[in-house]
């Protein structure tokens, strides 16, 4: 069955400590295409370590341009000086929304920076994707070790900012369940989590089944991950209903977008 399917959470560009294919528009597509994948949110790996994150979004805008199955996120951050120039400048550019790295930019998502930022991004139709890891722990460097991002106080922030949608990108299993719990009860309606680093058989559906799939997106983490197991995790381990997976793969992230 033709279908189409959003990757909400892909990177062109280049990570420091492991090589990384098909990492230009070009590549990246035809990539994904042969998964079925129709089309994918791009940010940029090098933007990661960079001083001065905001000097590869320019660059990033250019290289999807000419492609209308790529949309660019940007990358902020927030303890930069002047970062709200380069939120607008993100908007300018015709981005759909800007990713931080709390991470790996030495600050913490309880901060009132962070707040300020998504006040920003809202009135600016941006949504902003909050990166828990840029991969497995047990990957890094042994001298750059950079723990995940505690997700605490993330359901505080969506009641003082709810003109603005959040997507949590990169969290795990235990990460996902961990805000449903503390939710006790819906989550908000503008957050979303994206499901490239949610493993074990099966546990796309059961974090599903916990968090509502409404709040699920397809992500595969590509080139840095491979996009067969996303559509693995998705199609052959998970028995979805039809209207389930039209949420999953496409309905969630146009709604997401529709809403900015």
């Amino acid at each position: 069955m033709n279908r189409t399917i959003i990757d909400c959470n892909a990177n062109l560009g280049s990570w420091p400590f492991r090589r990384t294919s098909y990492n230009t528009p070009e590549d990246l597509l035809e990539r994904i295409g042969r998964v079925g994948i129709t089309q994918a949110w791009v940010t940029s790996l090098d933007a990661v370590v960079l001083k001065n994150v905001a000097a590869a979004n320019a660059p990033l805008a250019e290289a999807v341009a000419e492609h209308d199955a790529l949309r660019a996120v940007g990358t902020v951050n927030p303890s930069w000086p002047q970062w709200e120039r380069d939120v607008a400048e993100c908007a300018e550019l015709g981005m759909i929304g800007v990713r931080v790295n709390p991470n790996y930019q030495a600050w913490l998502p309880t901060d009132p920076i962070f707040g300020e930022l998504l006040s920003a991004a809202g009135e600016l139709g941006l949504f902003v994707e909050l990166t828990v890891r840029m991969t497995d722990e047990r990957h890094h460097h042994p001298l750059m070790m950079v723990p995940p991002v505690a997700l605490g106080g993330l359901l505080d922030l969506c009641a003082r900012h709810q003109e603005t949608t959040i997507m949590v990108a990169n969290a795990n299993n235990a990460q996902v369940l961990g805000v449903a719990r503390d939710a006790a009860g819906p989550l908000p309606e503008r957050l979303y989590f994206e499901m490239s680093h949610i493993e074990s058989v099966g546990g796309v559906q059961a974090v599903a089944d916990q968090i509502g799939v409404e709040h699920l997106l397809f992500g595969t983490h590509a080139p840095y991950y491979y996009p067969e197991a996303a559509t693995l995790k998705v199609f052959d381990e998970c028995d979805f209903s039809e209207a389930e997976l039209e949420a999953l793969t496409h309905g969630n992230a146009e709604g997401l977008l529709a809403a900015r």
